[in-house]
């Protein structure tokens, strides 16, 4: 979408004034034209959307995408919590991604920076490139249907100490929709300690495998 095509609708769209427009078009033009609302920032416990039935199917898993130093574990962390709570889903995880890349140079993918800003400041509905362009190659070579991607791990001081607050999106590859965006939040605990990623980790993983 032109940056002219963009502009003109928005301000088709009743509920957006044009300061708005003016404002947050450049955000809306990264993550896939007007496909995204713009709303408060959310809490744990926030969820919306649905997630598929995962049985016989292949999804990717990316990294965290923005975290503290502390917490390099939670990569490892939520791949054991997927593995045992979703034995029936075809989980293709970061170090597998990692060689796909490799072996194909010309991609110029790096999963561990991928453009996900928006989706802490919009209801994203549907993502543009270059997400999408992105995980759909990913998916093409790896015959994944969606892809999790782990946007954000944020601390939160608590009574007992620090907890992790995991936000995260299930997409859809071949559309690019999004089909779930869930912030959950593990137990309190020392920070950097395991305890602390693994408690987060299991959390999402509950949400994402019933």
């Amino acid at each position: 979408m032109s940056e002219s095509a963009g502009l003109a609708r928005c301000r088709s769209t009743p509920w957006m004034g044009a300061a708005w427009c003016a404002i947050g078009l450049p955000a809306l033009l990264y993550i896939g034209g007007c496909s995204a609302r713009f709303q408060p920032a959310p809490q744990a416990g926030y969820e919306r959307g649905g997630i598929p039935e995962f049985a016989g199917v292949r999804v990717i898993v990316l990294p965290v995408q923005r975290h503290a130093s502390a917490q390099d574990d939670l990569d490892r962390e939520l791949e054991y919590a997927l593995e045992q709570r979703g034995e029936e889903v075809a989980w293709v995880f970061p170090a597998a991604l990692r060689s796909t890349i490799r072996r194909n140079p010309g991609l110029g993918i790096r999963i561990d920076a991928l453009p996900v800003q928006g989706f802490l400041s919009a209801e994203v509905q549907r993502i543009g490139d270059p997400l999408f362009g992105n995980l759909y190659r990913l998916g093409a070579l790896t015959d994944a249907s969606y892809a999790l991607l782990p946007i954000e791990a944020r601390p939160n001081q608590g009574d007992q100490g620090v907890s992790l607050e995991l936000s995260a999106v299930l997409l859809e590859l071949r559309g690019g929709q999004v089909l779930w965006f869930g912030i959950v939040e593990g137990g309190e605990g020392v920070e950097g300690t395991p305890y602390v990623s693994a408690t987060a980790a299991e959390a999402l993983a509950r949400r994402i495998v019933r």
